[in-house]
């Protein structure tokens, strides 16, 4: 999610401690981009890290990737925002793409559930004091920074906080001791006052190490017992996706349960979408809309849903049309794609993202958006034309997406053999990764629909 116009860079290297760089320092000609208070360091983890080292302050660090729209969000209007001023010499801030082959050590090592994913380290030994995922406010974000602070700067926090039972979940989560991780995330919350102003996130981090461990009748329960704890922010969507996951797989073992969790999931999302006042980004915003007409519809309300989906997409149009830069506009190209095609409208919506493509002609996702919804509109042709241009520009894990896409827009025109050829493109692309940048099991999948054009 970051291509020029990302936030990125390292003003915090200019100085260390109260002097002047010196020449040689780790700290010495900053490469990045300045964004409202905070400059950071783009993909150069080994650089920001020494430079915190040598500065002696923490280093945050941003697991993003060009195809999430949450990253495109929180980097043009959330990180940008002036409360951030008072922490840009007090962090030294770098941007990791994920989808960057030369990244894939650093995100093997900072594993991640969703993106983004941001961190707070100890440069000297990569020990976690904070880590924070997916959206968040302004609010939010400055806590977590305090967390890491805090924590790096007594080298500790007391034993038996609620912080401090946070910290260890999240240090459990990176080693996949899941089990370990619920029960620090729920130690945290059960001492913490009740307004708390971590607990909506942190109950995120609970419920999604229950469901990644397995335990989905205990994640259907935290999700209808802790939903009304989830505050006003992005948290509540992030929290239900965990728990509507988990409501899907007790279908059959506990209907009452699984569709009661939908009906208290609807009823929580038309409150705070409804609601003007909830500090919402539009991108968080158009989630939770996103969220809400899916329920709708499982739920058997199509009018309730038809009438999310229209707010949706006004949100976004006006967003978009009103955006400062064609890059800031394009944070919307996903969810408005995809609300025009639920509302059986994709052709009106090719015009801005064929204009967003040619404003944006070094980034790969404007195309590659444009492509499915051509491709959703039953034009297999023209998405072909777009599709070939966004696998000329992809890389990484998202360029087999890309491939994987193109094979479906040869099925859908026909070639049979230019479809073989690109599932076995998809194979090769995913095989070519390094470690910590593809799974197995996805390996796997991508073989299996290779396999299948022989049966």
């Amino acid at each position: 999610m970051k291509a020029a116009w990302l936030l990125l860079a390292l003003a915090a290297c200019e100085k260390v401690g109260p002097g002047i760089v010196a020449e040689g320092s780790s700290c010495a000609s900053p490469r990045g981009e300045r964004r409202g208070a905070l400059v950071w360091s783009e993909d150069d983890y080994d650089q920001a890290r020494a430079c915190a080292a040598e500065r002696k302050v923490p280093l945050v660090v941003d697991l993003w990737a060009p195809w999430c729209h949450t990253c495109l969000s929180m980097s043009q209007y959330v990180l940008t925002d002036p409360a951030f001023a008072p922490f840009a010499d007090r962090f030294v801030f770098v941007g990791i793409d994920t989808d960057k082959p030369s990244n894939a050590a650093v995100v093997a090592k900072l594993p991640q559930n969703v993106w983004p994913t941001y961190f707070v380290l100890s440069p000297d030994d990569e020990t976690i004091e904070a880590r924070f995922e997916g959206a968040a406010t302004v609010r939010q974000w400055r806590e977590f920074l305090g967390q890491g602070e805090s924590a790096y700067a007594a080298n500790d926090l007391p034993e038996g906080s609620p912080l401090a039972h946070v910290r260890n979940g999240d240090r459990a989560m990176v080693a996949h001791d899941l089990a370990a991780a619920d029960r620090e995330y729920g130690a945290a919350l059960a001492m913490a006052p009740a307004d708390w102003p971590r607990r909506p996130d942190v109950l995120v981090s609970q419920i999604g190490a229950r469901y990644k461990r397995g335990e989905i009748a205990g994640c259907l329960e935290l999700g209808l017992a802790a939903l009304d704890q989830t505050g006003r922010s992005s948290s509540v969507t992030d929290f239900l996706v965990w728990a509507l996951r988990c409501a899907d797989e007790r279908e059959k073992d506990a209907p009452e349960r699984a569709r009661a969790m939908r009906e208290a999931a609807a009823a929580r999302l038309t409150d705070i979408t409804h609601d003007p006042s909830t500090p919402l980004s539009v991108d968080d915003r158009s989630d939770a809309l996103a969220n809400l007409r899916e329920l709708e519809d499982q739920l058997g309300h199509h009018d309730l849903a038809l009438a999310a989906a229209e707010q949706q997409r006004a949100l976004l149009d006006d967003a978009a049309n009103h955006a400062p830069s064609p890059a800031a506009a394009g944070t919307f190209n996903y969810q408005r794609g995809d609300v025009y095609v639920y509302l059986g409208r994709p052709l009106d919506i090719v015009p801005a993202l064929e204009a967003s493509a040619r404003a944006l002609p070094d980034d790969y996702d404007p195309p590659y958006r444009l492509a499915w919804v051509l491709l959703k509109a039953n034009q297999p042709d023209e998405a072909k034309i777009w599709i070939d241009h966004a696998a000329q520009l992809a890389y990484g894990p998202r360029k087999a997406r890309v491939l994987s896409l193109a094979a479906d827009i040869a099925k859908a025109r026909g070639d049979h053999d230019g479809e073989k050829s690109l599932r076995a493109a998809v194979v090769a692309q995913y095989e070519s990764l390094p470690p910590g940048q593809v799974s197995a099991d996805t390996i796997a999948k991508a073989k299996s629909a290779l396999a299948a054009l022989d049966r």
